[in-house]
């Protein structure tokens, strides 16, 4: 699960080592241990300014999400808590809201968002009884991409991003959605300018 650092230079990946996965920082031909923890530590993603790294550890059973500065001063801060499995997938461009997916027995995987400046309170962006998933901010923070098997097959959708307390409305609900793709679509990522969308497709 690689993460590429905002400035291109450094990696973080998920590394497996005698058994026990850390996070590890790839630097050129030098590599650095970033998590010590004896649990699975996963699915890495870097902040916008490239101090901080939020990812996945199941340190208390499930799968949650927390975070910790690369500078490696404090501890390890767990931003939320919760009996599903969570994986982060975008963090917004003014560094503000982290958005992920949850694993939902019910309702498959649906899209959350949480904020990382003050209480880190989640807000639902898109919860039905169809798998959103793998949703990615705009450049400009206003949308979101993702994919969804609302139409019996994976295809690529775009909303627009409510964040969490804007008044008049709950988070993404502003607006309706845009299907991008034609023909199958997964994982979305934007062009930096936000004018094109990236995705794959399968052939057969």
């Amino acid at each position: 699960a690689p993460s590429v650092s905002p400035d291109g230079q450094r990696v973080v990946v998920a590394r497996t080592v005698q058994g026990n996965t850390d996070l590890w920082l790839l630097d050129g031909a030098r590599t650095s241990r970033f998590t010590f923890d004896a649990a699975r530590d996963d699915r890495p993603l870097w902040s916008p300014d490239g101090t901080r790294i939020v990812f996945i550890s199941n340190r208390t059973g499930p799968f949650d999400l927390y975070q910790k500065r690369m500078s490696g001063a404090g501890v390890e801060e767990r931003l939320v808590t919760s009996d599903q499995t969570k994986i982060p997938t975008s963090w917004s461009a003014d560094g503000r809201f982290v958005l992920y997916h949850s694993v939902d027995p019910q309702t498959s995987n649906d899209m959350w968002v949480v904020p990382i400046v003050g209480e880190h309170t989640p807000s639902v962006v898109l919860k039905t009884p169809f798998n959103e998933s793998w949703g990615a901010f705009s450049p400009d923070s206003r949308w979101v991409a993702y994919h969804s098997n609302e139409s019996g097959r994976y295809e690529i959708y775009v909303r627009p991003f409510v964040p969490p307390g804007a008044p008049g409305t709950a988070v993404g609900t502003a607006g309706g959605q845009w299907q991008v793709s034609i023909a199958g679509g997964t994982y979305p990522a934007w062009r930096p300018d936000g004018k094109e969308l990236y995705y794959l497709r399968r052939n057969s």
